[in-house]
């Protein structure tokens, strides 16, 4: 087969078309994906400081596994219903991105429950899913993602001042300002879409 080489304007013109369609999979059904996750970890956050305040029983640590628990069955559910284009090379790359991150928080998770030293590990999950979200927010090129990842990863140093369970409610809020409004921004981008497409 013979290969085509692609002036530069045509590699540009490539790359653009793929940042779009991924960003069209992304808004499609990707605000829903963000809202999930991101009420989850603010309800559960806010669960176990309530518990903690109230009853300063430490097992409701284990709390924390509802996340993932919830999370992950519920974001299968909402991929498998909605319609989702060609896979570019763009969702890959967020996809593997998510990927690691998972692993490393789920990593850092289970290791804070076997060795039971106090270090910032709110901290540096925080700044591992607001790093996330900026590189996710960068390669799509949507702004409101981009500047809600960089915003947490400057709120996240605010983890290392607060003390004690303060930090959870820090951590809650992350939730709010890093998924549940970039959720509704990508929602209310994916109506215009529509909008504009049935005009």
């Amino acid at each position: 087969m013979e290969e085509k080489n692609l002036t530069q304007n045509e590699s540009l013109e490539l790359i653009s078309k793929m940042i779009r369609e991924t960003r069209n999979n992304l808004e499609h059904g990707g605000g829903n994906i963000f809202l999930l996750w991101g009420y989850v970890w603010f309800f559960v956050s806010i669960a176990i400081y309530f518990l903690l305040l109230k009853t300063g029983d430490s097992r409701f640590h284990l709390l924390w596994f509802a996340i993932p628990a919830i999370g992950y069955p519920g974001m299968f559910y909402l991929l498998k219903r909605r319609n989702k284009g060609a896979v570019t090379f763009a969702g890959r790359v967020i996809t593997n991105v998510w990927i690691v991150i998972g692993i490393v928080c789920m990593l850092l998770s289970i290791y804070t429950f076997i060795d039971h030293k106090s270090y910032p590990i709110l901290f540096v999950i925080s700044l591992l899913i607001n790093s996330g979200v900026a590189i996710s927010g960068q390669i799509i090129k949507f702004r409101p993602i981009t500047i809600a990842g960089y915003v947490g990863i400057i709120l996240s140093f605010t983890m290392l001042m607060v003390p004690g369970l303060n930090q959870l409610l820090i951590y809650a809020f992350f939730a709010v300002i890093i998924l549940i409004v970039p959720g509704h921004f990508l929602n209310l981008a994916c109506r215009r879409a529509k909008g504009n497409n049935n005009s």
